[in-house]
């Protein structure tokens, strides 16, 4: 469970301050978008992590498993969030929604890897 809390403080402080930033440099419309992609980017991989997390606190041979399903979720995430953006089914921009999206997702997955291993390395 603390590695969980650890990787969400870490996580939702990356993301927020890279909302403020984007805060000040685009217009109304796209900074919407980014901060819709970077939001559902944050809570998917909170998702992901808790997956991971569950499957090699039962066995350590599951943690490829947990990882795989992580990913199967980014994936699904991410094509459910074009098809709704694409569609105009959520009024942003589906560029920069998309862009911010992968971009939250890839970076989060790095910090994942490295909040994991800390946790590994606890043991």
């Amino acid at each position: 469970m603390r590695g969980w809390v650890l990787y969400a403080a870490i996580s939702a402080l990356l993301v927020g301050l890279s909302a403020s930033v984007v805060g000040f440099l685009f217009e109304p419309q796209v900074r919407l978008g980014i901060w819709a992609g970077l939001g559902a980017a944050w809570l998917v991989q909170l998702a992901a992590f808790a997956l991971l997390l569950a499957a090699a606190g039962r066995r350590a041979d599951l943690v490829v498993a947990g990882w795989t399903a992580g990913t199967v979720l980014r994936l699904v995430v991410l094509g459910l969030l074009a098809w709704l953006s694409l569609g105009g089914v959520l009024g942003t921009p589906a560029e920069p929604t998309l862009l911010a999206l992968v971009f939250g997702l890839f970076a989060l997955l790095l910090l994942e890897a490295a909040v994991f291993r800390r946790r590994l390395a606890g043991r």
